[in-house]
């Protein structure tokens, strides 16, 4: 008789079969960057602007040129915004140097135009007595008075001049009173029919400062006709 170890009721679960181990998990990537800021505007760029256009002539048109090339040069070296603006003041400076330079052409030829006219700019406080000029203009302030020989063409003539004497100032309607009075009477010899169109204008003092520096009143007859080629006759 043999003996037979018998079956083991619970059954033995199988090796597991060789082959390749699954891969252990991946580690989390890098985080997300951030994004790198935006250019700022160049500085030097917004002041070239702001001092190109509301600078005016000479130190905001030397200015916008400096900055402005200043600013182009930064640009080029390092990301920043403005090279536009910067070009913009360059063109701004640039016209008013253009004017500028066209204003001092047309100074010097009208300068050199009156000199050959026989003309002289003269300032009203050395202008005097039989003085002519050749235009009397009214509507704006007067500083200084065109001068031509009285046997050229001209439109005004100084005819009388006074002083007032040395004090405190009287003020404005006194003065202008005393003007008038004074040089409507001075005007009575050459009330002629050759004159009946001539006009009375007087200059006076019209402040405390004026007085301080010039006391002298100007009585001046001009022509609206402004073709007078011979002084005023008595």
């Amino acid at each position: 008789m043999h003996n037979q170890v018998p079956p083991d009721p619970f059954p033995q679960p199988a090796p597991p079969a060789a082959g390749p181990y699954p891969y252990p998990p991946q580690p989390y990537g890098p985080p997300p960057g951030y994004p790198p800021p935006p250019p700022r505007t160049n500085g030097f760029a917004i002041g070239a602007l702001i001092i190109s256009i509301c600078g005016g002539l000479g130190i905001g048109t030397a200015l916008g040129y400096v900055f402005g090339f200043l600013a182009l040069s930064q640009i080029k070296r390092q990301p920043q915004k403005g090279r536009g603006m910067a070009i913009a003041a360059i063109v701004i400076a640039s016209l008013h140097l253009v004017a500028l330079a066209g204003a001092l052409i047309y100074g010097v030829a009208d300068e050199a135009r009156d000199r050959k006219a026989g003309i002289q700019d003269t300032d009203v406080t050395a202008l005097k007595t039989g003085d002519c000029v050749r235009e009397f203009d009214v509507s704006s302030t007067i500083y200084d008075l065109p001068v031509v020989a009285c046997t050229a063409p001209h439109s005004a003539e100084i005819y009388h001049t006074f002083t007032f004497p040395d004090g405190e100032y009287p003020g404005a309607a006194a003065v202008e009173a005393e003007s008038s009075d004074k040089c409507v009477s001075a005007f009575d010899p050459y009330d002629s029919a050759a004159n009946e169109n001539i006009e009375i204008y007087y200059m006076y003092p019209q402040n405390a400062i004026e007085w301080r520096r010039d006391r002298t009143v100007l009585c001046i007859a001009d022509d609206p006709a402004g073709n007078r080629t011979t002084p005023l006759s008595k």
